[in-house]
C-alpha cells in the first residue's frame, strides 16, 4: 500500500520530480495491449508498495544511469509519490529484482536502423522476484510498458487522505516478446495545426505505452512552418502560426531535443518530415523570404493544389535548394533517433510545378493547357502525373511530368537531401509511383530509404510497387482508404487515416469528407502488407514492409479533439502492428465492414472488451476519448456480446468469452 502526497494540488511521480507531459494514474485497471506473443500467467494477486517498488528502483540504478532512466520514464513517473519512508514494515521480505543486462548509455553514434533495433524482452515476476530481459532501452521500455499495464491501481480510505493500492493480477507473470513490425507509428500534422509541447508529450507517454515506436511530425506546409532553424530564423519568423498574444508557434531546437530524448526513454522515435517540393509554405512567396512560387491567394484554386493555400519550393533558386539542404543537416542532428528523415513528395500538379521554372514561354503553354483559368485542366492526360511518357502518346503533345518536370523534381531532390546523411530518408510514394524519381545515394547510410503509401487505388492503370522499389525501398504502409465491396464494383473505405469522416467537406461545403472514418475493426483486422499494385504479394515486396502508420491531418483537429480521434482506435492498431494475429484482406471484410463471424469470436470479441478496458483508463487520468461501446458493455459484457452473438450466430460450442488479460 502506498501513501498518495499531493503538492500544491499535482500528485508527482514516484521517487522523482514531476515530469511535464507524463500524466499520472491514480486509478487504473490492470489490461496488457498489445496482447504479448508469450504470455502464462497464474491465478494469485500480489500486493505491491513501497518494498517493491524501492526495490526495483535501487535495482535499476545499481544496473546503470541508462536503465534507471528508462525504468523512471517508463513506470515510476506514472505512478503517485508514496511517502514510504514512513511506511516501511520492519522485517518484511524485499523482492528481489534482477536485470539480466547492462544497457550502456546512449549517444547520437547509438544510432542503428529501425530494422536492427532490438526490441525484444523478457519478465517474469512472481511474490519473491522480478526478473527482467533487455538487451537494449528499446526492449527495456516494452518491458516496463508490460510491467506497468500488468499493475492495477486503486485510490484507498480518501477520507483520511488516500493511500494507493497496487495489485498484479493474474500472477506469476512470464511474458517473452517481440513486435511483428519494426515500425507502428502515426503522423501529426504541426504544420496546420499547431500542438504544444506538453500536449505532445502526454501523447508520447501513451505511445510508450501501447509499444506505438514512431511520431511522425509533419513540420511544414503551405500553411505553416512549425520549427525554428538555427541558421535560417526568418523561416519560423515569418511562416508560423501565431497565438492571440502574438506569440509564435513552433518549436525551439531546445524544445525538440528534449522531445527526442523524453520520447526516447519511452521506446518512440521522432521522424522530421519537411513536405516539397509542393505542399511549400504560401506565405513565404513574397518578400522578404522569396522562397515559394504559385503561393498568392490567386493560385489558391484546384488547378495549382489539393487543398488551399498553394504553394511550391522555387526549385531554380539555388538560394532555395540551399536553404533546404540547411535544414535538413539540423534536422540529423536534432532528431538523433529518427529512423528517416522524411522529404515529402506527394500531390503535384503540373501547373504548380511549372510555376518554378524560369523560361516565361513554357511556364504560360503550361498554363494555358493544365489550368482551367487557361482554358484547359489539370485532369487532362498529359498534365497528370506519371512516371513515363505512355506508349502510344502524341509526339507533338508535351505531357509535363515525363517530359518537362519529374527531370525538375529529381534535382531538387537531389539538392534538398544531404549527401553525407547517416540517417536515409523518406517520402511519399508519389515521388515513384508519379514522377520516377530516384532518391539520392546517401553513402555515409547503411540502411534503406523508405517509400510511405498513402492510397490504394483499384485502376487497372496503377502501376504502384514494383519489384525494383522493393529492392531499394523500405515500405511503410499508410492508405488512408481500403476498397469495400459495394454492389458489382468496389468503393473506398477509411483504413489508416483516423480524423476522416469526421466531419463534412469543408472545401466544397458538402456533406462528407473526401474520406471515410476508419473503424477499429479494419484497423485492427486489416493485413498491412496488402496493396492493389500485382507486386506487393510478392516475397520480395512483402519483406519489404518494414511497417504501418496511422495518420491524424491538421485541417479539422486540433488540440481539443485530436485525442478522442486516436485514442482507442490506435491501441487497436498497435495491436495489429505489434502482435499481428491473424489477419484479413479488404475483399473478406462484407459490404457494411463486418468481419466474418468466425474472425469475431476468435479475435474481435476479446479485443473490444479489453479496448473497453483502455477506454476506461484514459477516463480515469482525465483524458477524454471515444468509446466503442456504452459503458454498461465494459460492466457488464456479458448483456453486449449476447446481443451482438444475433449478428455473429455461435456456430461452434467450444467458444470461451472469458476475458483474457
Amino acid at each position: 500500500m502506498l501513501t498518495m502526497s499531493v503538492k500544491n494540488g499535482v500528485a508527482c511521480g514516484l521517487f522523482a520530480a514531476c515530469a511535464a507531459g507524463a500524466p499520472l494514474d491514480k486509478e487504473k485497471y490492470q489490461v496488457v495491449m498489445p496482447k504479448p506473443q508469450h504470455h502464462e500467467s497464474g491465478k494469485s494477486a500480489l500486493q505491491w508498495g513501497s518494498f517493491e517498488l524501492m526495490a526495483l528502483q535501487e535495482a535499476a540504478k545499481a544496473s546503470s544511469p541508462e536503465t534507471w532512466s528508462v525504468v523512471e520514464a517508463q513506470l515510476m513517473q506514472r505512478l503517485p509519490e508514496a511517502e514510504w519512508l514512513l511506511h516501511q514494515q520492519p522485517g518484511k521480505k524485499k523482492l528481489h529484482v534482477e536485470f539480466l543486462h547492462q544497457l550502456p548509455q546512449w549517444t547520437a553514434d547509438s544510432w542503428t536502423s529501425i530494422r536492427e533495433r532490438n526490441e525484444t524482452y523478457g519478465l517474469f515476476v512472481d511474490a519473491d522476484s522480478l526478473v527482467i530481459d533487455a538487451q537494449t532501452h528499446w526492449a527495456l521500455s516494452n518491458a516496463m510498458s508490460t510491467l506497468y499495464q500488468l499493475m492495477e491501481i486503486k485510490t484507498m480510505d480518501v477520507s483520511s487522505g488516500g493511500w494507493m493500492d497496487i495489485t498484479l493480477k493474474n500472477s506469476p507473470h512470464n511474458v517473452i516478446d517481440s513486435p511483428a513490425f519494426p515500425h507502428r507509428g502515426m503522423l501529426l500534422d504541426t504544420a496546420r495545426t499547431f500542438y504544444p509541447v506538453s500536449w505532445i508529450k502526454d501523447l508520447l507517454v501513451q505511445f510508450g505505452e501501447f509499444k506505438l515506436n514512431v511520431l511522425h511530425l509533419h513540420l511544414s506546409d503551405t500553411a505553416a512552418w512549425s520549427i525554428e532553424i538555427e541558421s535560417h530564423p526568418e523561416l519560423s519568423e515569418h511562416l508560423s502560426y501565431r497565438d492571440i498574444d502574438g506569440k509564435k508557434q513552433a518549436y525551439s531546437r531546445a524544445e525538440i531535443q528534449d522531445l527526442v530524448e523524453f520520447a526516447r526513454l519511452r521506446g518512440v522515435s521522432l521522424i522530421p518530415e519537411i513536405d516539397g517540393p509542393v505542399h511549400a509554405p504560401s506565405m513565404a512567396s513574397g518578400k522578404p523570404l522569396e522562397l515559394t512560387v504559385g503561393a498568392n491567394a490567386e493560385f489558391s484554386t484546384e488547378d495549382y493544389g489539393a487543398e488551399p493555400p498553394t504553394g511550391t519550393w522555387n526549385f531554380s533558386d539555388e538560394k532555395v535548394l540551399n536553404l533546404l539542404n540547411d535544414v535538413f543537416q539540423q534536422l540529423e542532428t536534432d532528431f538523433s533517433t529518427a529512423p528517416y528523415l522524411h522529404a515529402g513528395g506527394d500531390e503535384p500538379r503540373a501547373s504548380a510545378l511549372c510555376e518554378a521554372l524560369t523560361d516565361e514561354d513554357t511556364k504560360g503553354k503550361c498554363r494555358k493547357l493544365c489550368t482551367s483559368a487557361g482554358g484547359g485542366s489539370p485532369w487532362q492526360a498529359f498534365c497528370s502525373p506519371m512516371p513515363t511518357r505512355p506508349v502510344g502518346a502524341n509526339g507533338d503533345e508535351t505531357y509535363w511530368f515525363p517530359d518537362m518536370l519529374n527531370e525538375k523534381v529529381q534535382d531538387y531532390f537531389d539538392a534538398v537531401i544531404p549527401q553525407a546523411s547517416k540517417i536515409p530518408t523518406a517520402t511519399w510514394s508519389g515521388v515513384r509511383e508519379d514522377m520516377g524519381v530516384t532518391m539520392p545515394q546517401q553513402p555515409q547510410s547503411t540502411a534503406k530509404q523508405a517509400m510511405q503509401l498513402w492510397e490504394f487505388p483499384m485502376s487497372d492503370s496503377f502501376i504502384g510497387l514494383t519489384e525494383d522499389d522493393c529492392d531499394k525501398y523500405d515500405i511503410i504502409q499508410s492508405s488512408a482508404s481500403h476498397p469495400q465491396k459495394k454492389g458489382d464494383g468496389t468503393a473506398d473505405q477509411g483504413w489508416l487515416y483516423l480524423e476522416c469522416g469526421e466531419g463534412q467537406n469543408w472545401i466544397a461545403m458538402r456533406q462528407n469528407y473526401w474520406c471515410s472514418r476508419a473503424s477499429w475493426v479494419s484497423l485492427y483486422s486489416l493485413n498491412l502488407t496488402q496493396h492493389s499494385a500485382k507486386a506487393a504479394q510478392s516475397d520480395k515486396c512483402q519483406k519489404a514492409f518494414v511497417g504501418a502508420e496511422m495518420a491524424i491531418w491538421g485541417e479539422i483537429t486540433g488540440v481539443g479533439n485530436s485525442m478522442a480521434l486516436i485514442f482507442p482506435r490506435a491501441v487497436a492498431f498497435a495491436e495489429r502492428a505489434w502482435t499481428n494475429p491473424p489477419a484479413l484482406m479488404w475483399d473478406e471484410l462484407d459490404a457494411n465492414g463486418a468481419a466474418p463471424a468466425q474472425y469475431y469470436y476468435d479475435h474481435l470479441e476479446h479485443a473490444i472488451q479489453r479496448l473497453n478496458i483502455v477506454v476506461e483508463n484514459f477516463n480515469l487520468h482525465g483524458t477524454g476519448v471515444d468509446r466503442l461501446q456504452p459503458k454498461f458493455c465494459f460492466d457488464h459484457p456479458e448483456y453486449c456480446v449476447n446481443y451482438t452473438n444475433f449478428y455473429f450466430p455461435k456456430d461452434h460450442e467450444d467458444h470461451d468469452s472469458e476475458l483474457m488479460v
